[in-house]
């Protein structure tokens, strides 16, 4: 399920959202981890303050039992429908994607669409392009696992890779 929309203040604890899930916040601060060949995807109206973030597993809904955040399409269908909800507005709507590394192989090579973290980025790619979202910001590919931290007062993304990279998106 969706994590509530958080109006908490600048400084405030943050907001954990899960892989399959997401959580949208107007003032506060959004964090995930675990991002191997997960994405997530950072969405912002900045006019409005308003982000969301969403923590898929795999690029395209397949199973319609499973939940829509599970999957890249889907799960940036729901997001995008929740900010535009609490006020955001399409137009104005940037996107930062993490994520989509090669940590484990599952078989998938170049001739039939890459690795599942490939495939991840290309749907989001995809599906925000579909939608008219620019990609402002990219932290993506490698070997290395991710969190993230999505700060809704600034649209600021920190990265923190497994390696010991950090990156300010």
């Amino acid at each position: 399920m969706a994590v509530p929309v958080s109006d908490d203040a600048p400084g405030d604890a943050d907001v954990s959202v899960s892989v399959a899930d997401s959580g949208v916040s107007a003032g506060g601060c959004l964090r995930t981890s675990g991002l191997g060949s997960c994405l997530g995807v950072a969405l912002y109206d900045p006019e409005a303050g308003i982000g969301a973030l969403l923590h898929p597993m795999l690029p395209f809904r397949e199973d319609e039992t499973r939940r829509r955040e599970r999957y890249v399409d889907s799960g940036i269908a729901e997001v995008l429908g929740q900010l535009e909800a609490t006020g955001a507005d399409r137009d104005r709507i940037v996107a930062r994607v993490v994520g989509g590394a090669a940590v484990v192989e599952f078989g998938w090579n170049e001739d039939d669409g890459g690795s599942i973290g490939q495939r991840n980025v290309a749907a989001a790619e995809e599906v925000l392009d579909e939608a008219g979202i620019d990609i402002v910001g990219r932290e993506v590919g490698g070997e290395h696992g991710r969190s993230m931290r999505f700060d809704t007062v600034s649209g600021e993304v920190t990265v923190e890779r497994t390696d010991g990279e950090r990156t300010v998106l």
